[in-house]
């Protein structure tokens, strides 16, 4: 069984970005947070750590195993939950994660609150801040 936390962060009117994605696979952590090259908003974000922890796992071949992804973002879980989006700047997006969720066959993605992906967050956060500082 594998554990995927993802998270986005951005610092809004800047528009810079990073993602948080913590994976846990028989007690052993693989960590990775990463700064992003474009500008966005915080919610565009959080679909690209998904977007990125859902890859990441199918290039290792994990897209058999038991899955359990976890995101602190309503918008994204309920995004996926209903296939749809009111944001049009996010309908690609979108579209994206739902063909990289149809290649797992045991995915189960769920919200959960900020306090309990603190991992995820962490890493993104971290990352975001080696990009400002970097930026100024």
């Amino acid at each position: 069984m594998i554990k995927l936390f993802v998270d986005g962060a951005s610092t809004g009117k800047e528009g810079y970005a990073a993602i948080g994605i913590l994976i846990v696979e028989d007690g052993v952590q693989e960590q990775i947070g990463l700064p992003l090259e474009e500008q966005m908003d915080n919610h565009r974000a959080e679909f690209e750590a998904l977007l990125y922890g859902l890859r990441h796992l199918k290039a290792h071949n994990k897209q058999d195993q038991l899955v359990f992804c976890y995101t602190d973002s309503k918008l994204v879980a309920e995004s996926i939950r209903k296939k749809y989006t009111k944001k049009a700047e996010l309908k690609l997006l979108l579209e994206e994660a739902l063909q990289e969720l149809a290649v797992f066959t045991n995915l189960y993605l769920k919200w959960i609150p900020e306090k309990e992906n603190r991992g995820a967050d962490n890493l993104a956060r971290n990352a975001l801040h080696q990009l400002t500082k970097k930026k100024k």
